[in-house]
């Protein structure tokens, strides 16, 4: 079960972040201690409480990182200070999710999830909504 130290990690590193798409949302954080395994689509949508039918697609970190841990020659103080908040984010995520993998929920109006196993087991992560019309 996730501890309150994982969650507490989580929590501190997203703390002040959201994610911009044609809206910006916040992060949340997000236990579920009774899954078991490894993180899945399905699992995401059940726990999620989705519709049974919605589309649920399957991201690396890496990939989901990628444009918002890099620094861009155009950036200026904040844009770079936000950058260095989610390579920190992706650092935590890594120390204390294993196997962990974007999951993204839904058409148009999209859950989010970042999810992995907790070093003391079920799932755990993050959450945020992105709007894409």
């Amino acid at each position: 079960m996730p501890t309150n130290e994982t969650l507490k990690a989580l929590q501190d590193a997203a703390d002040g972040l959201s994610y911009q798409s044609e809206t910006d949302a916040p992060w949340t954080v997000f236990a579920w201690p009774t899954a078991q395994g490894e993180p899945t689509g399905e699992g995401v949508r059940q726990l999620g409480r989705h519709k049974a039918g919605a589309p649920v697609e399957e991201q690396t970190l890496e990939w989901f990182f990628a444009p918002l841990v890099g620094d861009q020659n155009w950036y200026g103080d904040e844009e770079r200070a936000t950058a260095a908040r989610y390579r920190a984010l992706l650092d935590v995520v890594k120390r204390y999710l294993k196997g962990a993998k974007v999951m993204r929920v839904g058409e148009r109006e999209i859950a989010v999830y970042i999810v992995g196993t907790a070093c003391e087991g079920g799932w755990a992560g993050l959450k945020t909504t992105a709007v894409e019309t």
